[in-house]
């Protein structure tokens, strides 16, 4: 039995981000392959496990901020397939780079471009098939995002490190020590890329292929406009159709004058009904500060995920020399939050997005400030590390379905890629800041301004008018 196009546009899109989630594992791995290169690269410094991602992060975001819209003018299907090839490509070769440099430049940024560009067409793909169920679609890809990274850190780990030694290297970085590995954990680090990238190379490929957008057809039904209301109106209005008929029937309605979520829908019909065209502006809702505060907030916690993602197992193995025990904790975290997504995509279809933000932010400022001190018991570290995980990445999650509930389905899709502009600033204010905050402060510091700063847009949230009740 041959599955429909909204089954087979929901599994390209899962498989797409499973094999998009290798991206997600760069901070719980790269001491591997840091360690790896260093054999042959004895004046490496770890500098290059940040300052590098940042200079190749800025035209990764900014071709995810216009991913749509470059989408929509070649067409969704073949704007992903090439994306997706371009995925599958770079990690392929990746793994045989002779320099840490070179590697960087195929493991992260090639495939980040892929990554980038199809990521939020993705979406909307699939929103496109299951309208009024964002929320649930967005948690599902996110979901799926999460569980393949954990499978992804704990072949890299195993394969790495299967006797679980110790990391017995140290090199010093301003006012940060850095341990790393050597023999043959160092060795088995080109294994474990190798077999990860053949992993998520297919998964991109067969989910490139898979996917395509919901085309409508000319049905009124759809609409809500039943036969019965359209013959009534016809045999009431004979005479307004054939006046209208030699005019321009399009009826244009100011956007100032009515609220953003009772715009209808654009309705163009045969049966002489005039056409509506709503005047909804894209450039305004951008300047809306609603999307403004949105943004902003975005962006501080955006900037302590990169932060810790980017430092998590060379930090942590600093705190608590088990390799073991924090790649577990990690993949527990990893499992709780995709989980979390999931729960997070059903609840903004019920609950107001106002509250959800308010949430989020106060767990994860909280965590974010409670994580160096709890890094000194496992206990501790464990709990607060999970319960922060599971509550910081709900953002994006919500994000989406939010921007859609306030600003209608078109200007709501539109401006989804553009809160990547959050990660823009993330990208480039986070390492940088860290190469010049080291200088002068310790990890430990960083990550008590960065919650409190967290904690602090709340207010912002609080005093934001949403537009909408759920």
């Amino acid at each position: 039995m041959f599955l429909s196009e909204s089954k087979k546009c929901l599994i390209g899109a899962v498989l797409i981000k499973i094999g998009s989630a290798l991206l997600l594992t760069w901070g719980k791995t790269n001491v591997y392959f840091y360690s790896f290169y260093k054999q042959t690269e004895p004046d490496l410094s770890i500098a290059y496990n940040t300052l590098p991602i940042a200079i190749m992060a800025l035209p990764i975001a900014l071709i995810t901020i216009f991913s749509v819209k470059i989408a929509k003018k070649v067409g969704f299907i073949l704007h992903i397939r090439i994306a997706t090839i371009i995925q599958c490509a770079s990690l392929l070769i990746a793994p045989y780079m002779p320099t840490y440099l070179t590697f960087l430049i195929f493991y992260i940024f090639f495939y980040g471009i892929g990554y980038s560009s199809v990521a939020f067409p993705v979406f909307s793909c699939t929103w496109s098939h299951f309208k009024k169920s964002e929320g649930r679609v967005s948690g599902l890809l996110l979901g799926a995002y999460g569980f393949a990274s954990v499978i992804y850190v704990i072949i890299i780990t195993y394969i790495s490190n299967p006797n679980n030694q110790q990391a017995d290297l140290i090199t010093e970085h301003k006012t940060q020590t850095i341990k790393y590995f050597s023999g043959s954990v160092a060795q088995n680090a080109q294994q474990a890329a190798q077999i990860v990238s053949y992993v998520a190379s297919i998964c991109c490929l067969i989910g490139g292929f898979l996917i395509r957008p919901y085309v409508e057809t000319a049905n009124y039904n759809q609409v809500g406009v039943s036969d019965q209301k359209i013959q009534q109106f016809e045999e009431e209005t004979p005479k307004q159709n054939e006046k209208e008929g030699q005019q321009d029937s399009s009826v244009e309605i100011d956007p100032s004058s009515v609220a953003v979520n009772d715009l209808p829908l654009e309705i163009a019909s045969d049966h002489g009904l005039p056409q509506i065209k709503i005047k909804q502006s894209l450039s305004a809702a951008i300047k809306s500060i609603q999307f403004l505060t949105i943004v902003s907030c975005l962006s501080v916690l955006t900037l302590f995920l990169l932060t810790l993602g980017l430092n998590y197992k060379s930090y942590f193995l600093t705190k608590i020399n088990e390799d073991f025990f924090i790649t577990f904790v990690d993949l527990v975290a990893l499992l709780a939050s995709s989980f979390a997504n999931i729960l997070w995509g059903f609840l903004i279809d019920r609950i107001n997005f106002k509250i959800l933000f308010v949430i989020i932010y106060f767990v994860s400022g909280i965590g974010a400030i409670a994580l160096p001190f709890s890094a000194t018991d496992k206990i501790s570290f464990f709990i607060v590390y999970v319960i922060t995980m599971m509550f910081d990445k709900g953002a994006l999650v919500v994000t989406g379905p939010a921007l859609i509930k306030i600003f209608g389905d078109d200007i709501g899709h539109q401006l989804f890629p553009l809160t990547y502009i959050s990660s823009l600033v993330s990208v480039v204010v986070g390492p940088v800041s860290q190469f010049i905050l080291l200088k002068y402060f310790s990890f430990d510091i960083i990550l008590y301004c960065q919650g409190s700063l967290i904690l602090l847009v709340i207010i912002f949230i609080i005093r934001l008018n949403m537009n909408y009740q759920k």
